[in-house]
């Protein structure tokens, strides 16, 4: 591994016992229908569930915003690229958290992974034709009996194990939603975080994991901004009482919002006071920092971060609030370099040193048959734009847990 973050590597010691919008009104009245969403089973390898003191696993997890509306109109055709990406990642990912993602797509990978996943959805938007339906309007009524699922797109959150209590967590940002000139959004979103208790294979713990997407728009006068890191405080604020109950929090998803503090506080209830540079007022540490080791040695190599303002020089037991780019490149001459992305684990006692694996999905060919990681070796289309899976990297990550 010669570039920063390759793969996330984790290494925390507890010091606890673990154990084992687009949606418009009708959203909120969907919420009880929606529990065909939520499959359930006895987690095989249960025997692991009663390790003893000492015990380290590998809590791993992936996190992507797959574009799944808007870059491939609700389709399914070309999931198995994502599929093929989750399973490169060796031990397998205990935690999958997929962002916009269409209905038609939820249900692919429910029973594409019904033998080793069990997956939840939440919805964003309930009235989005850019996921395969021309006419929405059914789905804007009062009543949500008759709703095209075709038009939902939200957040999706899997578990190599079974899905406990389920909670949508309210973050706010519904009111007054304006588009990157300032513009009403013609279609409002509804924010939620899509958490669950999970009891995961080969982890001998409380674990809860959320998938999360915030607001996405960059207005001048800043409304995107204030909105976001209302959001994200929110978030940090509802998950205090479930570390205090010595539950490992994973958070991955879209925060659309650049690590640095000098430019938004929008992270600052996520990284901890140590964080370099500026700290934060969090409890959690971002699975990709500075840290150049490898550990695994497999993969492509991943593109530089070059948001070197300010540099990071971390505390030995701390990280920074850096990383590489996980917004992909749209052609050679409009580079896109930015950090929005995210894998957060919560605080433990001890010495926490991370790295992280992020990086493009690019397609080799007009037929989209094979992924490269490259974008010199991507296709392009007629206007010269690289073909690619999603404007957001994937992104995966993991944290060794020693059980106390």
């Amino acid at each position: 591994m010669r570039l920063r973050g390759y793969l996330a590597a984790f290494v925390v010691a507890l010091s606890v016992v673990l154990m084992v919008g687009l949606a418009q009104s009708g959203a909120d009245l969907l919420r009880a229908d929606r529990a065909v969403t939520d499959t359930k089973r006895t987690a095989v390898g249960a025997e692991v569930w009663d390790a003893g003191p000492g015990t380290q696993v590998q809590l791993r997890a992936v996190t992507f915003n797959m574009c799944g509306g808007n870059c491939n109109g609700g389709g399914t055709d070309l999931l198995p690229h994502i599929e093929s990406e989750i399973a490169r990642f060796q031990p397998p990912a205990h935690l999958i958290m997929l962002q916009e993602v269409c209905y038609s797509q939820f249900e692919w990978f429910q029973s594409r992974y019904k033998d080793t996943y069990e997956f939840s959805f939440t919805p964003m938007l309930t009235n989005y034709p850019s996921c395969g339906a021309s006419d929405c309007s059914v789905n804007m009524d009062s009543d949500p009996n008759n709703d095209d699922n075709r038009c939902w797109i939200g957040q999706v959150l899997g578990a190599r194990g079974t899905l406990g209590l389920k909670k949508e967590i309210s973050l706010g940002g519904e009111n007054h939603q304006l588009d990157n000139n300032g513009k009403p959004l013609p279609l409002p979103r509804t924010f939620n975080a899509l958490c669950h208790d999970v009891t995961l294979v080969g982890v001998p713990g409380k674990v809860k994991g959320c998938s999360v997407h915030l607001y996405a728009y960059y207005d001048a006068k800043g409304v995107g901004d204030r909105a976001r890191s209302a959001q994200a405080a929110r978030l940090a604020s509802e998950l205090d009482a479930d570390i205090d109950a010595g539950k490992v929090v994973v958070v991955g998803g879209d925060f659309n919002a650049v690590p640095q503090p000098h430019k938004v506080p929008v992270l600052d209830s996520f990284y901890r006071p140590g964080a370099a540079p500026g700290g934060g007022i969090g409890r959690f540490y971002e699975a990709d920092t500075t840290d150049d080791r490898d550990p695994d040695g497999t993969g492509p190599e991943p593109v530089i971060w070059t948001q070197t303002d300010p540099d990071c020089v971390a505390p030995a037991d701390e990280t920074c609030r850096s990383g590489q780019s996980t917004v992909v490149d749209v052609s050679p001459t409009e580079p896109r370099n930015s950090k929005i992305d995210y894998l957060f684990f919560s605080e433990a006692t001890g010495r926490a040193t991370l790295s992280a694996g992020v990086y493009a999905m690019y397609f080799g060919d007009a037929a989209r048959t094979g992924v490269k990681y490259k974008p010199e070796e991507a296709a392009r289309d007629s206007k010269g734009d690289y073909l690619k899976l999603s404007d957001h990297a994937f992104y995966r990550g993991w944290a060794t847990v020693t059980v106390s």
